[in-house]
């Protein structure tokens, strides 16, 4: 089963203010977050850290032992997970598969991206969207190919329009180049946000399970 986590980063001190809090991650999570210039980068980048930390040891690894597999997507022998991060939030997802997921900040849909750059049929579907609606469909359909592009690790090496996400099926469909995939979508609310987590596994945890590291620093 797909389970999913998540940690407020916005509510996490800053690691610059207080490099205390990176104690127990990784050398490279410590140096990757001391890199970022910005407080909320730094914040975000600890808080998935720290959702690695908390996580892992549940499924009997440690993030000491992540290494990088097939197109350097980070893994541990036996676990598969995914992390994401948007505004305040990090996101974590965890199977036993392959697995991938994204949060994203829900703002003012970009038309101009879905017309570019959506499958044709997801384009269709936003412009029949009332305007109250648009913006939340729009972050439906970006999230869900972010987290299959995140799944396969193709990144943005696969075209976006390639891939089309059918949102009349229940459950959504998940198509590619007009071919039905096996895999599965399960979508997730945060205030203000969308999480979409894209598996091999069908099951996945009914919530998010939300983290809090506040009493840290």
């Amino acid at each position: 089963m797909v389970q999913v986590y998540a940690v407020d980063a916005g509510k996490l001190p800053d690691p610059k203010e207080y490099p205390e809090v990176l104690t127990g991650l990784t050398k490279e999570r410590q140096e990757k977050a001391m890199r970022y210039l910005q407080p909320g980068d730094r914040k975000r980048s600890l808080g998935a850290g720290m959702l690695l930390r908390e996580v892992l040891p549940r499924y009997g690894v440690s993030p000491e032992d992540i290494r990088l597999g097939v197109n350097g997507k980070p893994q541990v022998e036996g676990l598969w997970f995914n992390l994401s991060h948007s505004g305040s939030w990090a996101v974590c997802a965890v199977g036993r598969k392959p697995v991938g997921c994204d949060v994203e900040q829900i703002a003012r849909a970009p038309k101009r991206v879905a017309e570019r750059f959506f499958h044709r049929n997801e384009a269709a579907y936003l412009r029949r969207c009332r305007d109250g609606e648009r913006d939340a469909v729009f972050y439906r359909f970006w999230t869900m190919k972010e987290s299959y592009m995140k799944m396969t690790g193709e990144g943005m090496r696969l075209s976006f329009d390639s891939i089309e996400f059918s949102i009349e099926t229940e459950p959504v469909q998940v198509l590619r180049d007009g071919k039905v995939l096996s895999c599965h979508i399960r979508e997730y609310g945060l205030p203000g946000y969308r999480v979409s987590v894209c598996a091999e596994e069908e099951w996945f945890g009914e919530d998010i399970e939300i983290i809090d590291f506040t009493g840290i620093g």
